[in-house]
């Protein structure tokens, strides 16, 4: 008969921490159910208790966890010897997990950190390096609320959530370095750790591992609003400035030319300014697919855009990129290393452009991401409409559009409050 006991590994995970789970045997033959539960050293299961000893963290709740998890091992394999079945340890764990999966006890049983882990190693494996660097960041919080995550989706409820949001609220910014005081977190970022629960609640429910039922966003439950924050890039003469500065330094100059060639098409994001390769030009027309959204498209090739592209053109950078921050990469097919150098040239561009900001006298807060807002706010003064708009910046929906110029309209407000004061 096939017997199951809760032990811990001989060897520690690359933390230095040791797994638990069960063990199952049979036959001379064994079978192990490991979750990624960790405890600091092999003695911190007390066999002759059965218990995990009080000094590891959250003892209680593990001791249970692995008590229930054990009590269902031994109902399958005591199950599948009344059948006769003569199961080996192999079987037995293959049964457990796949009926489990299906059930109440098995959606129960996956814990918020479970799937939690997966996700970050999905955007790894992916080469979404974005994304896990910031999920990391606000899973680390919820971990660090939730007793490090060991809670199933059926408790992370509308009350549990709402205490969240004050233990978030009690949270300190801790981007700063030492010598830079602590902030409260802002709303924004409460959404954004809200936001990445939400996700992580609804892959678990696609995964069957949850039920919609329990389900804790939307109407009259947590909802995820975000606040409007000011879209301010550079004005009209500021841009002509930036145009007409003669900048001795290379590293000035060529973060002044990334920005600039971002504005005149369109506002075009830094990823894909940087991405641009000579073979994009084609019949007198821009040609290329958006990396946010895949969405294709070309565009009018602007003199001064093609002005400043021809300063590039004896440069020769390797993947046929008209500019040569990524030129050291062997690749453009690895996602991760390419995020990795986009990230780290779109740091020293956005340092730069600030410093040649200052040189023309402005001091507004400007990264490569703001010649967005301005081309976003010239088209506003020139009533350009939302459809041709949609097209320029390739969103699926003129809502999105429409919502996104809504910040860069001011003319009417402005109208309204000189009729009424007036002037």
């Amino acid at each position: 008969m096939a017997t199951a006991k809760i032990i811990t590994w001989s060897r520690p995970n690359k933390d230095g921490q040791y797994p638990i789970g069960i063990k199952i045997y049979n036959n001379g033959k064994t079978s192990y159910i490991f979750e990624g539960h960790t405890v600091p050293s092999r003695d911190a299961w007390n066999a002759k208790k059965q218990e995990v000893r009080k000094a590891v963290p959250n003892a209680a709740r593990l001791t249970n966890y692995l008590t229930k998890k054990l009590t269902e091992v031994r109902d399958q394999a005591l199950e599948m010897d009344t059948n006769k079945e003569n199961p080996s340890p192999q079987r037995i764990k293959k049964v457990f997990q796949n009926e489990l999966e299906n059930t109440e006890a098995g959606r129960k049983r996956l814990m918020f950190a479970d799937i939690a882990g997966q996700y970050l190693q999905d955007a790894l494996d992916s080469g979404d390096l974005d994304v896990y660097r910031s999920e990391k960041s606000r899973i680390k919080r919820f971990l660090e609320f939730s007793d490090g995550g060991q809670i199933p989706f059926s408790e992370i409820t509308v009350e549990y959530l709402r205490r969240y949001v004050i233990f978030l609220k009690k949270d300190k910014n801790r981007n700063g370095n030492e010598n830079t005081p602590r902030k409260p977190l802002s709303n924004r970022t409460i959404m954004n750790h809200l936001l990445g629960v939400r996700t992580l609640w609804n892959r678990a429910i696609t995964a069957k591992m949850a039920s919609r039922d329990d389900y804790p966003f939307g109407a009259g439950k947590i909802s995820i609003k975000f606040p409007e924050s000011p879209k301010i890039g550079p004005d009209f003469d500021e841009l002509e400035k930036l145009e007409k500065i003669e900048l001795t330094k290379r590293r000035l100059h060529h973060a002044r030319n990334i920005c600039l060639v971002s504005y005149y098409f369109a506002g075009m994001r830094i990823t894909d300014t940087l991405l641009m390769k000579w073979t994009d030009f084609q019949n007198g027309r821009f040609h290329y697919t958006m990396s946010k959204n895949g969405e294709p498209g070309s565009l009018k090739i602007p003199e001064k855009a093609m002005a400043i592209i021809n300063q590039y053109k004896d440069d020769k950078p390797a993947h046929d990129l008209v500019f040569p921050d990524l030129k050291r990469l062997e690749s453009l097919l690895d996602r991760t290393n390419l995020r990795r150098a986009v990230n780290s040239s779109e740091g020293r561009i956005n340092k730069a452009i600030k410093e040649v900001m200052g040189m023309i006298g402005s001091t507004k807060n400007t990264s490569p991401h703001k010649f967005r807002h301005a081309f976003a706010q010239r088209a506003e003064e020139k009533d350009v409409h939302p459809k041709v708009l949609q097209k320029l910046y390739r969103h699926e929906s003129i809502l999105t559009t429409m919502k996104y110029q809504s910040n860069f309209s001011h003319r009417k407000a402005d109208e309204a409050l000189d009729a009424v004061l007036g002037l």
